[in-house]
């Protein structure tokens, strides 16, 4: 299945603008929010930019998944299918 991540702010840096991740099925069912994220830091030496000292997802981090906050979803065992779109980006401030 392909995935498309797009990536904001500082994040850009790490993951460039826009692109498309390809994922296989997990043997215990579809990949997850944290297959992607686990595959996509390692092949781009991010892990430290995305994860905390525990494998948690950093507080400051916003991981959407077709415009829906993880939070709201299954976390980082959030299903993933085949055209789904995943955008991090930190948090929004300004006035």
């Amino acid at each position: 299945m392909i995935i498309k991540v797009k990536a904001f702010a500082r994040f850009r840096e790490a993951f460039g603008k826009e692109l498309d991740v390809e994922l296989g099925a997990e043997p215990d069912g579809n990949a997850t929010v944290m297959d992607l994220l686990t595959g996509l830091c390692a092949t781009h030496d991010a892990h430290d930019r995305i994860f905390d000292e525990s494998g948690g997802i950093k507080k400051y981090v916003n991981i959407l998944v077709n415009g829906r906050h993880i939070q709201s979803l299954s976390g980082l065992k959030t299903e993933l299918v085949d055209g789904d779109e995943v955008a991090i980006f930190p948090p929004v401030a300004g006035g």
